[in-house]
């Protein structure tokens, strides 16, 4: 395989090794092309049959022989072919010399049902038949010896959030979900903790996070998930929206000045953006009942400068206006009596100023 080969290049000359290599040099998820050729190339059937003396003589290499083979052991999971990823499991201890428990020539063997890559594949069949109690004692088992397993820390979480999932979905009363999956939301957080602590830039897992602490009402803590998801994707408009609309329930005047920002960011980046819209006028308006609400107290707007305020307040009141201009561009044309609705909340807003 070279740098100018091709997938399709590939599939027309039928060089099953080369596209097993391509699909995992580019991390593509083609399953079906992996159980086809995987299968072919390693001679196994469809239905988890093969020859051991066939495997053991192939012509492959140690090393290419057990990538193949996890490589087609995940893809029939994938597929829901669960008798050909045991039979690959079968085929890894046998290609890795220890089909017996041991080795023939002494030498120690590659794949053994201790090693690391075999229980994680083992793992990943006993999620695929709901034995999720043994996947998760292999899991447990993994972090264990190596607490920055990413593979077996995201798996455990994956189960855990699933399961509380499931029992939130089965519950008939709100008081019943609250006593039933709290146990199990509480596990699902500890196992995503555990993660971040010991993979703090994955940004997926900090979503999952924040949305996590919006369960809870944990509005802070969700705001500080955001903000991580921002620093690796500063330029995603719908991240910025979430996170100014966080900053604007947890209210205040700085909070709400937080929040007018990130969402002016984020219709700087898609001004298509129609849920920004809508939570910038919002906020705007939030901001301007905060600062008649102080102005209206005891020693003014908590030591804001007078000038300070008038400008800001000036550049809320400019939002909602422009922004209001914005929506009835956005609704023109969709329906008069939608087009009415906009129009007439648009000019309560306006008003109010």
């Amino acid at each position: 395989m070279g740098p100018e080969d091709s997938l399709e290049n590939l599939l027309q000359t039928n060089n099953h090794l080369s596209i097993l290599r391509y699909i995992r040099a580019h991390k593509l998820r083609e399953p079906h092309l992996v159980v086809r050729h995987g299968t072919l190339l390693l001679n196994i059937s469809p239905s988890g049959e093969f020859s051991r003396r066939k495997l053991v003589s192939s012509s492959l290499g140690d090393a290419e022989k057990l990538s193949a083979l996890e490589q087609l052991c995940m893809s029939s999971l994938d597929v829901g072919n669960l008798p050909l990823a045991e039979s690959c499991l079968d085929a890894l201890l046998l290609a890795g010399g220890n089909a017996n428990g041991a080795t023939t020539t002494g030498a120690t063997p590659l794949i053994t049902k201790e090693s690391t890559r075999y229980r994680k594949l083992l793992a990943l069949c006993l999620e695929s038949t709901s034995d999720y109690d043994g996947a998760l004692k292999i899991y447990d088992a993994l972090l264990k010896e190596n607490p920055a397993n990413s593979h077996a820390a995201r798996r455990k979480y994956c189960i855990l959030a699933a399961r509380a999932n499931d029992i939130a979905a089965s519950s008939s009363s709100i008081s019943q979900w609250e006593e039933s999956s709290s146990g199990a939301q509480l596990q699902a957080y500890s196992a995503l903790n555990d993660y971040l602590q010991h993979h703090p830039g994955e940004v997926t897992a900090w979503n999952e996070m924040a949305e996590f602490c919006l369960s809870r009402s944990d509005y802070k803590g969700a705001a500080y998930c955001y903000e991580e998801v921002i620093l690796a994707c500063p330029l995603d408009s719908d991240v910025h929206t979430k996170l100014g609309e966080v900053y604007a329930t947890i209210g205040g005047i700085d909070n709400l000045k937080l929040a007018r920002k990130h969402l002016a960011q984020a219709l700087n980046l898609n001004g298509g953006n129609l849920r920004g819209v809508w939570s910038l006028v919002a906020v705007a308006e939030s901001y301007l009942e905060e600062v008649e609400k102080l102005a209206g107290g005891k020693g003014g707007s908590r030591g804001i400068s007078k000038e300070l305020e008038e400008e800001s307040v000036a550049v809320a009141k400019e939002l909602i206006l422009h922004c209001g201009e914005k929506l009835m561009g956005f609704y023109k044309g969709s329906g008069r009596r939608l087009e009415k609705v906009v129009e007439q909340v648009l000019k309560d807003c306006s008003e109010a100023l």
